[in-house]
């Protein structure tokens, strides 16, 4: 019984201990994420929480300051912490979170779905991302981060403010304080869920903090899929939207909020195949799959595809600045698909601090973060608002291109163009790869 005993003791002193640095070293984080063994209460139905008061909390909403509201989000947008480094300097731009703001709120409401314009589903109401199962999806990486940092807010505004109210204000401040389009407006009202129930149904993928209930089991892979006609049949199989326990899969792969980024990869085959490049991802076929998801689950229009896109991926940039080839954290799951904490040592919420991923006090987080493993950003100026995106794709001739970390993305094939240090999604020259997605993005690029 003593081993036992020491283990179990031992076990348990390392739980405090990791929860303890996070909290010490990131003030307010545990606002933000709420692990999955702390909602199996709520989910079984033999721990009960008041439910959120939508009347009370419109009655709260008639006291929020909602001017200092925005001094306060705009303030720590560009006020880089430590814990937690902002993005800009390693693009030569400012130190700001917009782009990380931006994601957090693209992702918390592109959950919504709307099949055949009668199923609606998902979005950020509810504030789930906070929750198990969409705290360990593989696309919400380090958004944990995210919603740390405006703990801060929370905790100054309390109950004047609701996550899914912040959490969305957060991304359109973002937007509009980094020179955005003048024209945005916000509706307050939003309510909190106690947990993630209503998320379960979209699909759950991790589950690391999940364990001895049957609430516990992964989505994760698709028993029902597909190949696009021409896609290597070695390539991620497609989710369909009906699986066969009659939940509806928004995405084309548990974890995913949209589609996959790199694109469907050409078979040997297939037209456009040429063996001399680093990889053969379509943007032709990708065209097809942002159609699927934007429109045919998600119930939005081309004209929409396009803004939705070319906005979500103005500010901020993508990281995968770290091989991780041939060390401990290069073998099985990757730590950053490994939610909720997405951290490669238990406690550290960063990536490896060994040297693997930079030294110091830069190890595993600022300029070399791994999140989604693709490496750049979209724009010259990816902490101020312009019209890159666009342009560039028009202007640009973008050829096949590895991240650090080995992502397939795409560079201009000019290495001296003014655009070279950006770099291109597959599923973003999706929108120039398609005649009717091509012509919107000429508007685009006239009116810019």
């Amino acid at each position: 019984m003593a081993p036992m005993f020491l283990a179990s003791l031992a076990a348990t002193v390392v739980l405090s201990v990791t929860a303890q640095m996070r909290n010490d070293d990131f003030p307010f984080y545990d606002l933000g994420t709420i692990p999955a063994w702390k909602d199996l209460g709520y989910l079984r139905g033999t721990k009960h929480a008041k439910p959120f008061d939508k009347e009370a909390y419109h009655s709260d909403l008639k006291h929020l300051d909602i001017p200092r509201l925005y001094e306060s989000i705009t303030k720590l947008m560009v006020s880089s912490k430590a814990f937690w480094p902002a993005d800009g300097p390693q693009d030569g731009d400012i130190p700001s979170y917009a782009g990380l703001f931006g994601r957090l709120a693209w992702h918390c409401s592109g959950t919504f779905r709307l099949v055949n314009d009668t199923h609606a589903a998902g979005g950020c109401e509810g504030a789930r991302q906070r929750h198990w199962p969409e705290n360990e999806w593989r696309d919400n990486t380090n958004l944990d981060k995210a919603r740390g940092l405006l703990g801060q807010v929370k905790q100054e505004f309390g109950a004047n403010i609701s996550w899914s109210d912040l959490i969305t204000f957060a991304g359109t401040v973002a937007l509009k304080a980094s020179g955005g389009p003048k024209t945005l407006r916000f509706c307050f009202g939003r309510s909190d869920d106690v947990d993630g129930a209503k998320s379960i149904p979209l699909g759950v993928e991790g589950v690391h903090q999940c364990r001895g209930s049957r609430f516990c089991k992964s989505n994760f892979e698709c028993p029902t899929a597909f190949h696009w006609p021409e896609q290597n049949e070695k390539d991620h199989a497609r989710c369909n939207l009906t699986q066969p326990d009659n939940r509806l899969q928004a995405s084309h792969s548990v974890g995913l909020i949209y589609v996959y980024p790199e694109g469907p990869e050409l078979s040997p085959t297939a037209k456009g195949y040429k063996p001399e490049q680093v990889h053969q991802r379509s943007p032709r076929l990708s065209a097809l799959e942002v159609r699927d998801t934007f429109h045919r689950r998600m119930g939005w229009t081309d004209r929409e595809t396009v803004a939705l896109i070319g906005g979500g991926h103005t500010l901020g940039r993508t990281h995968g600045n770290c091989n991780l080839t041939g060390t401990q954290w290069g073998k099985g799951t990757p730590y950053n698909d490994v939610g909720p904490y997405f951290e490669a040592s238990p406690g550290t919420l960063r990536g490896p601090t060994d040297g693997t991923c930079g030294h110091g006090a830069a190890a595993g987080r600022g300029a070399n973060t791994v999140s989604s493993g693709f490496e750049g950003p979209w724009t010259r100026t990816p902490s101020r608002w312009n019209y890159d995106f666009f342009h560039a794709m028009l202007a640009e001739e973008w050829e096949p291109a590895k991240s650090p970390f080995g992502n397939d993305q795409w560079r201009t094939k000019d290495r001296k163009s003014k655009y070279a240090k950006t770099m291109r999604l597959t599923a973003d020259l999706a929108l120039v790869h398609d005649e009717t997605y091509a012509a919107i993005v000429a508007v685009a690029v006239e009116d810019g």
